[in-house]
């Protein structure tokens, strides 16, 4: 995996003489700078931009090389407020987005803005958010003849291998959370069945669950779309499911409400612990927006159950 391509706006707090330097003066300075230094310096940063409400988020727009895909691939990635300033590694947020939308989605609904305001708050805990491109894919495996491109292997191994290896980011499943809006939140329910081990927290904003009559050509047989649909999934992944920190949410005039309503009936009769919730609303940008608070609430409380330090470290990172 290699990095090709990143623009946006550098943190405007950064430290440049811990990033992309090498040598021993560096080397030095990094032997003196303690954990409560490091701390200090994040608390600071935080802290001094959050009496600033024109504050620019930290977002980047970076490209890799995909080895499922064989194509070069963009991905979106927040950086929370001292990241440049310390030394910390973070949690990572995957968020997905639907069919109509792109690696931007989230962001324009005002994501990456709600985040770095609740951090600067203390609201929320400092995380790394990636927003990858999933095209309209459904984010799984694609099972035709004619069309094996493998969008589930991308997104699980891929995406999370190059964040992982370019950015300072507390690399094991505990740490990471994945979540998804409409199509996005199909994938992130199907991404945790199909690849265990990879994340230990699941959010499904706007359910959509297909049947095999309304499904894209690409999920291939009634067999192949079984290995692929969340609804029969479930049965044989209940024991990973009951390992996650599971959140479902729809409008109740979401035309998908019914299929998800189904689908919260089958985690209570396999007992998979669940945060359920249907409020007013529809499948649209102004339904998303409103809960933004929501989900973030959500992916950082759940994430504190998973905080196990992890070793600090500036080497060969962006």
């Amino acid at each position: 995996m290699r990095i090709a391509r990143a623009f946006g706006i550098v943190g405007v707090l950064g430290v440049a003489i811990l990033v992309g330097t090498t040598g021993p003066a560096t080397a030095q300075v990094r032997e003196q700078v303690s954990h409560f230094t490091s701390l200090a310096a994040l608390d600071s940063a935080i802290d001094e931009g959050a009496a600033n409400p024109l504050v620019t988020p930290d977002v980047r727009g970076l490209t890799f090389t995909s080895e499922a895909l064989s194509r070069t691939m963009p991905y979106s990635i927040y950086l929370p407020p001292g990241y440049d300033a310390s030394a910390k590694r973070y949690p990572v947020l995957y968020m997905l987005h639907g069919m109509s939308g792109t690696n931007e989605e989230w962001a324009q609904y005002g994501l990456f803005a709600t985040a770095d305001r609740m951090i600067r708050a203390n609201q929320i805990r400092p995380l790394i958010i990636v927003l990858p491109q999933g095209d309209q894919a459904y984010w799984v495996d694609h099972a035709l003849p004619t069309d094996k491109a493998a969008w589930g292997r991308y997104m699980a191994k891929d995406v999370v291998a190059s964040v992982d290896a370019h950015f300072r980011t507390m690399n094991v499943a505990a740490h990471r959370a994945i979540g998804g809006v409409s199509m996005g939140a199909h994938g992130a329910m199907q991404l945790a069945m199909n690849f265990p081990n990879t994340f230990s927290v699941v959010g499904a904003h706007s359910l959509v669950l297909r049947r095999y009559d309304t499904v894209p050509a690409y999920f291939g047989s009634l067999a192949d779309w079984a290995k692929r649909d969340p609804m029969q999934l479930v049965y044989s992944t209940a024991q990973t499911m009951k390992r996650l920190d599971l959140w479902i949410d729809i409008g109740t005039s979401d035309p998908w409400a019914k299929l998800a309503e189904q689908f919260n009936a089958e985690l209570a009769t396999l007992k998979i612990d669940h945060q359920w919730h249907e409020w007013s609303g529809d499948h649209s940008a102004s339904y998303w927006e409103t809960h933004l608070e929501d989900y973030l609430r959500f992916y950082d409380s759940a994430l504190r159950t998973h905080s196990a330090p992890m070793p600090s470290d500036t080497a060969n990172f962006r």
